[in-house]
């Protein structure tokens, strides 16, 4: 098998509401168990970061996909590595809405999601992104 890890970051096309977030949260769920695809998706004032896994085919057609989706614009990927195993296996999709608990908690990274995810940031240094996700995901692993 053939499996893929890839990163992006995108920016919400408007307000975006706790409702609206559930709802994507929910769909990609069912989606992503369908399609054997696990990750986290963050989100942080306006602008999202998400980690997919699985089967190359399948996780680039997701991407394509995302791609065309207009709830969001200005999607950057950020890493797309081959992989042996997976470290989102938990999930068929994490979520995790970043806070100012988190910025204090995280400080090494808060300038990455403080103001909302920056994708020139992660490009300036590559690996960070997906450092966040696999912080958050321990966390959440220990909830």
């Amino acid at each position: 098998m053939n499996d893929i890890q890839i990163v992006y970051s995108s920016k919400a096309n408007g307000e975006i509401s706790d409702a609206q977030i559930v709802k994507i949260h929910a769909v990609a769920i069912a989606n992503n168990a369908r399609r054997d695809i696990t990750g986290m998706l963050l989100y942080s004032k306006g602008t999202f970061l998400q980690v997919l896994e699985g089967e190359a085919g399948a996780v680039d057609d997701l991407m394509e996909k995302i791609k065309l989706d207009p709830r969001h614009c200005d999607v950057e990927l950020l890493v797309r590595n081959s992989i042996k195993h997976r470290e989102f296996k938990n999930w068929s999709m994490g979520y995790r809405r970043l806070d100012e608990a988190d910025a204090k908690a995280l400080l090494n990274y808060a300038p990455f999601f403080e103001h909302g995810f920056d994708a020139n940031k992660f490009c300036q240094q590559p690996g960070v992104s997906l450092d966040i996700l696999k912080a958050l995901a321990s966390q959440l692993d220990e909830d």
